[in-house]
């Protein structure tokens, strides 16, 4: 059965979530959160959500999945050791320094890719693999044939799909907008959500909210992921409180527990929701459904029905769905543009079938024949948890080997061995083992994993396991604790400085498949987004061939892959493999030993070292906003895809800062 998670901003919404029907929840820290603004777990949360997970047959995953920098790496490394002294099912991170850390000192915890990796494709998903991630978060910007079309090629790793929730305009990782516009950093949990805020075209001379799309709701189509073997559905909102997620999670365990969901839906709709879409799922390219939301931006509720007239402060309305005192109404009005919401209490005068007399709270003039809204429901009361859970063990991964007269146990800093009395049987004693050992009664140290040998055909006395395990316990108990220390052990071995990076652009893009000769050498570099790789790999064998000197920078986990078969050239890291720290870089140079240099995060001016490699910093450069799968010319000027050129221009204006949008073959690029 498909796994679904859902998001956890507090302890409350994760008991809220599986006591709903999660398989799953995903949260994070109160640092290293890309939801800065979710009220987020501290340790003592942690470890008694992840007990009550055990107990209860869930499972936790922890979102490290904000960039690190170098200044940040040792309280970084005190977090993940705190992780896996609990124990967790995953960290899912975006930062290539923090898999290395996971991987090389914290092999307890398994490695997630998060979708701020922006992995939309067979070699990206595979590269991953590659470095040790044992499941990947696709972008969200995928097609139904291209997920299968993944699952086909990479069927050994597990993947993660959105179903659920806002929608980014930009690919995940990728957008620039809230750090070039505001200074704040989209990928450090700080993201202002510019995609929800207007701009004026200037072609037209139109205001418009050009960038922000429909929540996505893949409600129809979460059998067919299930179908073609995806691992898990993701749920996005860990901003969003507990009764939003109380009703996503029963929405989407009704659909896959094959019932139609219909009330569940109406739930979710009054919780909070946006204009809905399948968002990319179902399509993309010429004639795709419009993604973007009409003239408001906000929790719209249902459509119920209309005012039809008003005298004073008493409106007559129409309704398909019962209106009742204290229900949340809502009336959207044209006003420069724009919609604005008008938002009030139901409070009932009369009624008669489908007719209702309601009384405003003001004076207020509604126009006639607007559309009501219902945005909450009053006889919705959502019932609170109790967050008022024991907390956890300390968790030692543990090995139990079962010799002819007695029973090893050994973790990393304790070993024991018991004299036992193990006789012959036909059956298996490692059911009986992993339960007595897996127990931890008063102790605070729990073993788990348990990785069991020798237990086939052996009998095991139940009382005389339990003594040794309480003897383990204790002894282990009675150890101090330490913690380790990051400590780094980095060399370097190349200063060559790159050259700065505006002179690497496209003519429309922030990389270059053409080349530019600097200083006798050429720099090429993939393109950040793509969807036939097959094709751009050809394309880059082509230009490097032909090119003096050639240096190729990688700008998708993907292209790793490239640099692997592709040994006789040099390269650099690019922009968008966001070289942050130190460990980042190291685990570049590792994967490809002919990796020149790099350019350090785009957000950082100052790193320390030792690198493997000197970074560039970049200095005066202007990323683009977004790098986006939606058509502007289709989606925001509603032009049609008949008789389409595939590549236009257009300028825009917010506040005024000029930006100007590029598309080209369906892509938009807003710099």
């Amino acid at each position: 059965m498909i796994e679904l998670a859902l998001p956890a901003g507090t302890i409350e919404e994760a008991l809220v979530s599986f006591r709903a029907g999660a398989d799953a929840v995903y949260f994070g820290m109160k640092e290293f959160s890309a939801r800065r603004g979710a009220g987020n777990f501290s340790i003592d949360d942690l470890s008694r959500i992840r007990r009550y997970s055990k107990e209860h047959g869930r499972k936790i995953y922890v979102t490290v999945n904000t960039l690190i920098d170098d200044k940040t790496l040792p309280a970084l490394y005190d977090t993940l050791e705190d992780i896996a002294s609990i124990g967790a099912d995953g960290i899912i991170t975006q930062d290539l320094g923090v898999a290395r850390l996971l991987r090389k000192d914290f092999p307890s915890l398994p490695l997630h890719g998060s979708t701020q990796l922006a992995v939309h494709t067979a070699g990206g998903v595979k590269e991953m693999q590659a470095l040790g991630f044992e499941r990947v978060v696709l972008s969200r910007e995928l097609t139904l044939e291209e997920i299968r079309a993944i699952r086909l090629a990479c069927p050994d790793v597990e993947l993660k799909v959105f179903i659920h929730g806002a929608l980014c305009y930009g690919f995940s990782g990728l957008c620039m907008a809230s750090h070039e516009i505001t200074g704040r950093s989209a990928n450090e949990g700080a993201c202002a959500q510019i995609c929800r805020t207007w701009f004026t075209d200037e072609s037209t001379g139109r205001k418009l909210y050009p960038f922000s799309l429909k929540d996505l709701d893949a409600g129809a189509l979460v059998r067919a992921l299930d179908d073609m073997g995806i691992d898990s559905l993701k749920v996005e909102g860990r901003l969003k409180g507990p009764e939003y997620v109380d009703a996503v999670t029963r929405y989407y365990r009704a659909l896959l527990d094959g019932k139609d969901g219909k009330a569940e839906h109406r739930a979710v709709a009054l919780s909070f929701q946006r204009e809905a879409s399948t968002g990319y799922l179902e399509g993309t390219g010429p004639g795709h459904k419009a993604m973007l939301t009409e003239g408001y931006t906000g929790h719209k509720g249902i459509r119920i029905g209309r005012v039809l007239d008003q005298r004073g402060r008493k409106l007559l309305v129409e309704s398909h769905e019962r209106i009742k005192d204290h229900d949340g109404l809502m009336v959207l009005i044209a006003a420069s543009g724009f919609l604005e919401p008008y938002r009030f209490a139901a409070r009932i005068a009369d009624h008669e079938g489908e007719r209702y007399i309601l009384i405003l709270p003001e004076d207020k003039e509604l126009p006639r024949s607007s559309v009501l809204h219902m945005i909450s429901d009053s006889s919705m009361n959502f019932r609170k948890v109790s967050v008022d859970i024991p907390q956890g063990k300390n968790e030692e991964e543990a090995s139990i080997e079962i010799g002819e007269e007695v029973i090893r146990v050994s973790t990393a800093r304790l070993s024991m061995e018991y004299e036992a009395d193990i006789k012959p049987s036909e059956k298996s004693a490692e059911e009986a083992v992993r339960k007595c050992f897996g127990a931890s009664g008063e102790s605070h140290h729990a073993l788990y994993p348990l990785h069991i040998s020798g237990a086939e055909g052996r009998y095991i006395n139940p009382g005389a396991m339990k003594a040794m395990r309480r003897d383990f316990l204790s002894r282990l108990d009675q150890i101090p604790e330490t913690r380790k220390r990051y400590r780094c052990c980095i060399s370097g071995n190349s200063t060559q400085l790159l050259p700065d990076r505006h002179l690497l652009d496209g003519a429309r893009t922030p990389w270059n498949a053409e080349g530019r000769l600097i200083d006798g050498r050429t720099y090429l570099s993939f393109p950040a987004v793509r969807f036939d790789e097959e094709e751009v790999f050809r394309q880059m064998e082509e230009k490097a061939r032909d090119a003096l000197s050639p240096v190729i920078g990688l700008n998708n986990i993907g292209d790793i892959a490239f640099a692997k078969a592709h040994p006789e050239y040099d390269y650099f890291a690019d922009i968008y493999l966001y070289m942050s720290n130190m460990e980042a870089a190291a685990l570049l140079k590792e994967e490809v030993p002919t990796l020149i240099g790099g350019y350090l995060w785009v957000e950082r001016d100052e790193y320390e070292g030792p690198w493997p490699f000197t970074p560039t910093p970049v200095r005066s450069y202007r990323m683009p906003l977004f790098i986006s799968r939606n058509c502007y010319r289709h989606d925001a000027l509603g032009e049609d895809c008949r008789g389409c050129k595939r590549h236009h221009t257009y300028p825009i204006e917010q506040n005024g800062r000029r930006y100007t949008v590029y598309i080209d073959d369906c892509l938009t690029i807003v710099r």
